[in-house]
């Protein structure tokens, strides 16, 4: 085994570590607080509030978590931006890779805390937090819930809107290789719910994705139309924009 080889796997033991100790530092004082409570012995007013105690402390905790793991450890250990190409399961830039992807997958399912929210979630905690973790996306974005993005590998354009349950990959996994394909849709889209866009697709700028369509993958996607179907085809041009 090369240096170079022992210093990644060093590098992936170091990530585990410190991500560990993340979570045990910024989710301590809901442990403090239910050890208060079993070692005490609280009023009844302390008892009905500590359910809104604990709600509060884990909305803090998943923030102080995914800013210092996202802007600390990821970036210290591990490729904080994913290039392009395949990687095969058994390397270690196959692990590095599945390990990144996994992070930000970590963070959106703690980020479901918010979807009591109305809008506010959709519309900014989604988009804005995630940046954190390489998503790029514009002004004036909004993701219905129930969404999967690969936000490490997706770039979303201004003013463009995702449908409730809609999947938007960057990645494939395929004979034992992960193949990096990022996505890209472009400004003023609105993708409908149900839908489907596949690792490597180029959407232009103005366009529509009806609901329960997919785009397969690489596919491109001139701009300014109305798309449906599986695969998506062009129904028409939108007015205003040919």
């Amino acid at each position: 085994m090369s240096i170079r080889s022992i210093f990644d796997h060093l590098r992936l033991v170091l990530y585990l570590i410190l991500t560990i100790l993340t979570l045990v530092v910024a989710f301590f004082p809901e442990g403090w607080l239910c050890y208060y409570y079993l070692t005490n012995e609280p009023d009844i007013v302390q008892c009905l509030l500590a359910p809104f105690y604990l709600f509060i402390m884990y909305c803090v905790s998943v923030l102080f978590f995914g800013v210092f793991h996202s802007q600390v450890v990821l970036r210290a250990t591990l490729p904080y931006r994913i290039n392009p190409g395949i990687y095969p399961h058994s390397s270690i830039g196959g692990r590095q890779v599945a390990i990144r992807l996994t992070a930000d997958g970590i963070f959106k399912s703690m980020l479901k805390v918010f979807t009591f929210i109305p809008l506010v979630y959709e519309a900014i905690i989604f988009p804005k937090l995630m940046r954190l973790y390489g998503f790029k996306v514009g002004k004036n974005v909004w993701i219905g819930k129930q969404t999967w993005i690969d936000c490490a590998l997706v770039e979303i354009g201004d003013n463009s809107v995702i449908g409730y349950n809609t999947v938007i990959g960057g990645h494939s996994n395929e004979g034992g290789k992960i193949i990096i394909s990022p996505t890209t849709i472009g400004k003023n889209c609105r993708i409908d719910e149900y839908c489907i866009i596949a690792p490597g697709v180029k959407m232009g700028d103005n366009n529509i994705l009806e609901a329960v369509s997919g785009i397969i993958k690489e596919g491109i996607i001139s701009p300014n139309g109305v798309w449906a179907g599986q695969p998506a085809k062009l129904l028409r041009t939108r007015d205003g924009f040919e």
